[in-house]
């Protein structure tokens, strides 16, 4: 469950910044079980939400220069094999590029082998 983790991660470190008790970012890094670097990552994560933070050399503590708040809600539901051929329809499906593109891939058998060619 990296994901979960990962989710509840961004979720204490946001608490973190509102109440302005992160600490220096040595310290924050071991509250969120993060190395510094990865510390640095995840504040990259907010910025690109628009979120402001800035840190405070005074009160030692990461905070947000602007109103920000942040909800994240997830859910996991296990799924059966029937499940999952209704879902994705067999054996056409439209994986996402890193691009945002989409395309399909559709099975194709020959006489002799099992073959998925791109659909644009």
């Amino acid at each position: 469950m990296n994901f979960a983790k990962q989710i509840e991660r961004i979720k204490k470190a946001h608490q973190l910044i509102c109440a302005e008790k992160t600490g220096k970012p040595e310290v924050f890094a071991i509250k969120l079980r993060i190395s510094r670097s990865q510390l640095y990552n995840d504040l990259d994560f907010f910025k690109s939400l628009q979120a402001v933070i800035k840190y405070s050399k005074k009160t030692e503590s990461f905070y947000y220069a602007q109103p920000f708040d942040l909800e994240i809600n997830y859910s996991v539901k296990i799924i059966t094999d029937k499940e999952e051929q209704q879902i994705f329809g067999g054996f056409h499906f439209r994986p996402i590029l890193l691009d945002g593109s989409m395309f399909n891939l559709f099975q194709q058998k020959s006489s002799r082998e099992t073959f998925f060619v791109a659909n644009n």
